[in-house]
């Protein structure tokens, strides 16, 4: 028998990645999609336990235990014990159900239509690839449009009036900053700099706005107030009194817009 290392690996790959992606699924955890893809390399590894005669004590229970168990901490990277132990059961149980059913087929020798047909030498382990292939791509789509549709809701167009000039630009409403100026206790709108790049601050009396990161790192952000901002909520264009701060980094990696509001302005 002939086995092609390559297709192997390719093919376990899949699996790997199907069985990780629907066990996420099942236990609604978010997760970066390039963890289920790095973990399903890695376990693809584990088929050389069944073809290498000199390591294949590594296919055990216990072993496969294990390499599951990597697997899940690759992909979840949670540190809570009953978590983990909750995640390994499912994967191991999808894992089981899925070669009961390559086992079911293959013993089938075929399919039977409901014509009475029977299509031999027909290649259960390809069709079942290719179903995991399409379910992954077109849930990651459904995923993609349901996030864009999310974000696309959460965007306004705001119009910027100083002395000398008016910045049209939009903003992504971020409902988790609370950022707000210490003194005139007015919020905060974070700008691209950029968009300022012809703006003299030193016509504006400064303000300093402390700041706390997630991680632990803070600073001050230096800020203006300006003449006039109208932001376009539905239908109407409101009139906003907020503190304009400005920052040197993009704010959308594909500049679907240019500017951060806080939840008090909205």
């Amino acid at each position: 028998m002939v086995i092609y290392i390559d297709v192997l690996l390719i093919e376990n790959i899949i699996v790997n990645t199907f069985l990780l992606y629907i066990t996420t699924q099942a236990v609604k955890v978010k997760v970066k999609f390039k963890y289920i893809i790095i973990s399903g390399i890695i376990g693809s590894t584990y088929i050389f336990t069944l073809i290498y005669p000199k390591i294949k004590f590594l296919s055990s229970i216990p072993f496969k235990i294990l390499a599951a168990l990597i697997m899940i901490l690759i992909v979840f990277r949670d540190k809570k014990i009953i978590n983990i132990i909750k995640e390994l059961f499912i994967f191991i149980l999808f894992s089981m159900m899925l070669a009961g059913l390559c086992m079911f087929l293959q013993e089938s020798g075929g399919i039977n239509s409901e014509f009475g047909i029977l299509i031999n030498r027909f290649s259960y382990k390809y069709l079942l690839i290719s179903i995991m292939i399409i379910y992954i791509t077109i849930s990651r789509l459904i995923i993609y449009i349901k996030d864009r549709r999310e974000i696309s809701s959460l965007i306004y167009d705001i119009v910027i009036t100083t002395k000398n000039s008016e910045v049209k630009i939009k903003s992504f409403l971020d409902t988790g900053n609370g950022l707000r100026e210490p003194v005139t206790n007015l919020p905060v709108i974070l700008v691209e700099k950029i968009k300022f790049s012809h703006f003299d601050l030193s016509d504006y009396d400064k303000f300093y706005i402390p700041y706390r990161m997630a991680d632990g790192s803070s600073g001050n952000l230096v800020g203006f107030k300006p003449e006039k901002i109208k932001i376009n909520i539905g239908d109407n264009e409101e009139e906003k009194e907020a503190i304009i701060a400005l920052c040197n980094n993009k704010l959308s990696c594909i500049n679907e817009y240019q500017g951060l509001l806080s939840r008090g302005i909205i």
